[in-house]
């Protein structure tokens, strides 16, 4: 990784809501989508003075819980819908299974299924209940080819340790 790229911050208290946050993320992932594919012609380089072409992706997303739940499309912990792990389907009420071979995790194909689901739901009522269900909804990433929520979400530990919000996540 050579480059890294700060593509917003979001404000609490009064943070986006989801649909809100996609709308922000929807101008950057339209310039992401051109970068990956064709890509960037760089015309004239130190190193390669016919210039080349480069591809820009977003891997990985780094950001606290509550950032990392909004734009990645994960349901907050805590949430309706929240659940126990943003990567596996334990609930709550297994709260103590600490076990992470005995967790079946999702995969991008179901995320990405589930998240499809609630972006053509016609109502907010199906949109709550898809949201509820499996506490997934659509995110703007999720435009992007190469886009895996699952593998390229990373939960900073810097919130989490040295500014002592772990305690605050579950």
């Amino acid at each position: 990784m050579e480059s890294i790229y700060l593509a917003g911050i979001i404000p609490v208290p009064q943070e986006p809501l989801y649909d809100q946050l996609n709308h922000v993320l929807h101008l950057l992932v339209n310039n992401l989508v051109q970068s990956w594919s064709p890509g960037l012609c760089l015309a004239h380089m130190a190193v390669n003075t016919f210039g080349c072409l480069v591809q820009c992706a977003v891997i990985p997303l780094v950001c606290n819980l509550l950032a990392t739940c909004k734009t990645a499309g994960f349901s907050g912990l805590g949430t309706s819908g929240g659940k126990f792990c943003l990567f596996c389907l334990q609930d709550g009420t297994d709260i103590r299974n600490t076990n992470i071979s005995s967790s079946q995790c999702h995969t991008w194909q179901e995320h990405l299924t589930i998240a499809m689901m609630w972006r053509d739901a016609e109502s907010e009522g199906a949109h709550n209940k898809i949201y509820t269900q499996f506490g997934i909804c659509c995110s703007e990433l999720l435009q992007l080819p190469y886009w895996n929520p699952i593998q390229f979400t990373v939960v900073n530990c810097m919130h989490n340790f040295f500014a002592g919000d772990l305690q605050h996540h579950c």
